[in-house]
């Protein structure tokens, strides 16, 4: 018979088992972060959740996705793909102030604009919440210019500043290091 979990089922502690895919930890005690099947590995002491996830998402994975919200200490973005699959998918993320990059960053919305296609790295999941960093190499791939909606060019030496060529504008984003050359999305 199934051993049915839901969402925050307790499942095991981590002195017993790794957490795997479809849990997460508190407190060194694991629980299922998706409701599913319970299934205790004793051979590998690994606890993992076989169901529905969110989307298969996992910390570590490198993700494309659209920034639907800016506030001044978080970016809300739609995660559309994760790198190397083919599949696509609709998760909503976020991405703290404290992860954006690796120097002080004063206003989220200094480094991002709605619409913006931003390449990020899961870095947190809990139930209901995925959290994302563009710390290092990642970032905006695809910026859109504020006034006009056209899309936004490197502007000279300084990889954070972007030009219009549609109506001028010039705009600051927390760009990636392949800013305009990615072409998964």
């Amino acid at each position: 018979m199934k051993d049915i979990k839901l969402v925050g089922d307790y499942l095991g502690t981590t002195e017993e088992f790794l957490p795997g895919k479809g849990t997460y930890t508190d407190e060194g005690k694991i629980y299922a972060s998706i409701s599913g099947e319970k299934i205790l590995d004793s051979k590998e002491h690994v606890a993992k959740v076989l169901g529905k996830s969110q989307d298969d998402i996992s910390v570590g994975d490198v993700v494309f996705g659209e920034v639907f919200t800016v506030r001044e200490s978080v970016v809300q973005i739609i995660v559309k793909k994760i790198m190397g699959s083919s599949r696509k998918i609709d998760v909503k993320t976020g991405i703290h102030i404290s992860n954006i990059a690796d120097e002080y960053v004063e206003n989220a919305g200094d480094n991002f604009g709605i619409g913006d296609i931003v390449k990020a790295k899961v870095i947190k999941i809990i139930p209901g919440m995925v959290d994302l960093t563009t710390k290092g190499n990642f970032g905006v791939v695809k910026a859109f210019c504020k006034k006009c909606r056209h899309p936004l060019i490197k502007s000279g030496e300084n990889l954070n500043l972007l030009e219009c060529k549609n109506c001028g504008s010039k705009e600051s984003r927390r760009t990636a290091s392949d800013y305009g050359d990615v072409s998964e999305m």
